[in-house]
């Protein structure tokens, strides 16, 4: 039996996954947080196989359950599962002791292979990652990108580390409005995360933070 600990920050994802494991494989998750904060407790008081990792936690970054566990002494898999990572997110993370990256859009199937192939002692990493056309693409459209006032308030405060919460209560707005125009930068930009677009900021915006 492999026990699992899966961290994520979407309750309805993590006990769906729960219930498939259960059922499809030997594998049982014993142990399910949604913080880094939580992942480390967890951590520190069981005994798990295998970590099933997302890698945006709210505002908070898998890779530090990542790091910490490795310091920790933690021997087990650590599989990054998330909707999306930058080739430099990937390479980090394989330095920090992951044994793979699997992407949210691909089958409960496939994350049953990826989870075997991990067990294994295999590297899984998304077919995505070998395309050479993705990065060039979202410098694509990072040049093509056009901003409105809005799009450049919710891109400093992104790149200053708020939350929606926050860079609404500054703009005087609702917290969806924030989560709009959000997606309209990722839109626009090309990219899904906020780590992602962080990084597109630096390297194609940094006019736009003055």
């Amino acid at each position: 039996m492999t026990n699992i600990l899966l961290v994520d920050d979407h309750a309805l994802f993590r006990e769906s996954l729960a219930r498939l494991l259960a059922v499809e494989t030997d594998c049982r998750v014993t142990g399910q947080c949604s913080t880094v904060e939580e992942a480390l407790q967890l951590l520190a008081g069981s005994r798990f196989d295998l970590i099933l990792l997302d890698y945006e936690l709210g505002d908070r970054r898998g890779n530090e359950v990542l790091a910490a566990a490795r310091q920790k002494g933690y021997s087990g898999k650590i599989l990054v599962v998330t909707v999306g990572v930058t080739r430099a997110e990937l390479r980090q993370a394989l330095t920090n002791g992951a044994a793979g990256v699997f992407l949210k859009n691909n089958s409960p199937e496939l994350l049953i292979q990826a989870i075997n192939a991990v067990m294994r002692g295999e590297t899984w990493v998304d077919p995505k990652y070998s395309e050479p056309t993705g990065e060039a693409t979202v410098a694509e459209n990072a040049r093509r990108a056009r901003f409105t006032e809005r799009d450049r308030y919710v891109l400093r405060g992104v790149f200053e580390g708020l939350a929606n919460k926050e860079i609404a209560q500054r703009l005087r707005v609702s917290e969806s409005a924030i989560k709009a125009s959000l997606q309209q930068l990722f839109s626009k930009t090309g990219v899904r995360t906020r780590s992602q677009l962080v990084r597109v900021a630096l390297e194609h915006y940094r006019r736009e933070l003055i």
